[in-house]
């Protein structure tokens, strides 16, 4: 097997390495909640995700209500009485303060016998670079009645800490199709996807959407014709979360079949579908579906999904292909899961599967 050192590529984020052999190892980004201490002045504070980035600024925003921003009483209001807002920062472990820009009016004075409100809205911001570190940080809002601290937790960075490629080496098999796994460890991703790309020729797999199992690992399946060329082949992982995308690259074999492939064509079909949806409501699969290097004209495929969670598929109906080879199906679902489109093999030519799309139903 041939080994090699490759750069973990990022869109929009940081490198890290690969080892040959589909071992992963290398640094990102993971999103955590913020988690509050209670405060006089300042309420309902909410901070969106917080983590440490791979490369580029992150700006966090944050909300906050001011309690009895006018005092409390039902008597006129006086400029005195009302809340302002002096300084705001935030102070990572081990490090010194940042600004945290702050937005926020008073409301407007009331007459007297009117109720004074209760709450007026706030909202600020801050930045998170790649050297920051994670934990707990301390956000500070000073207003004309005091210091009010709170703790913010940032996460550290996404990580694709390991892949597999199951079996390795591949060995195609004359007139059979070979079922390959890939498994991959990624750290606090939303999204992690997968492609086996020959190094020889212009051939792949598109795995699409790994699924996240109980045991804490990303998984996919496909499967090798007997043609598939052989020799070293790229596993790619990409990662992503927000705005940040890390892809991974290592390597892995495929042995040509003793006896030679088959006479069967190749099928292949590909897979689009909505990345939401809503409940109950009908959405469209499309793709298109080739035999060889020309549309397969009118073959119908089967479509299938999985409930996210579980462990196997289930056959959802037919689609039909024009003369073009390409498909439509609507479909509904109430949950969140996978979508995959088969085409069936016959005689002459091997059945294939789509890549694996993930919908997340609303």
């Amino acid at each position: 097997m041939k080994k090699r050192m490759r750069l973990l590529l990022a869109t929009a984020t940081g490198v890290a390495v690969l080892v040959g052999g589909a071992s992963l190892s290398s640094a990102s980004a993971s999103v955590s909640q913020a988690a509050y201490a209670a405060a006089d002045d300042i309420t309902n504070v909410s901070v969106s995700s917080a983590y440490v980035p791979a490369d580029k600024e992150l700006e966090v925003s944050v909300t906050f209500a001011v309690a009895n921003p006018l005092g409390s009483g039902t008597g006129p209001a006086q400029d005195a009485d009302k809340v302002s807002i002096t300084s705001a920062d935030i102070t990572p472990p081990g490090k010194s303060a940042k600004a945290v820009s702050v937005s926020y009016t008073a409301p407007a004075n009331v007459a007297d016998g009117q109720p004074r409100p209760t709450t007026a809205s706030g909202s600020g911001k801050f930045t998170i670079t790649k050297d920051d570190p994670s934990g707990d940080w301390t956000l500070k809002i000073v207003t004309s009645r005091g210091t009010n601290s709170f703790t913010v937790k940032v996460a550290g960075k996404q990580g694709i800490t390991g892949a597999s490629v199951n079996p390795n080496p591949v060995n195609l098999l004359k007139g059979h199709e070979v079922k390959v796994t890939v498994q991959a460890a990624v750290k606090d991703a939303s999204l992690v996807s997968a492609k086996m790309t020959s190094d020889t020729t212009s051939e792949y797999y598109d795995l699409g959407s790994l699924e996240l199992g109980s045991d804490g690992y990303y998984t996919g399946t496909v499967y090798f014709t007997d043609d598939s060329a052989p020799g070293d082949w790229t596993l790619e992982i990409s990662a992503n979360r927000g705005g940040e995308t890390l892809k991974g690259v290592g390597s892995f074999t495929v042995n040509a079949p003793v006896g030679g492939a088959s006479k069967k064509a190749k099928s292949k079909v590909t897979l689009g579908a909505p990345s939401k949806a809503k409940a109950s409501t009908a959405f469209k699969l499309y793709g298109k579906v080739t035999r060889g290097s020309k549309a397969y004209s009118g073959k119908i495929v089967e479509v299938y999904f999985k409930k996210k969670g579980t462990t196997k598929y289930k056959f959802m109906g037919f689609a039909k292909a024009t003369s073009t080879g390409k498909y439509t199906k609507a479909v509904k679902q109430r949950y969140d899961g996978y979508w995959r489109v088969k085409v069936p093999a016959t005689s002459k030519t091997y059945g294939s599967w789509s890549s694996q799309k993930f919908v997340d139903v609303k």
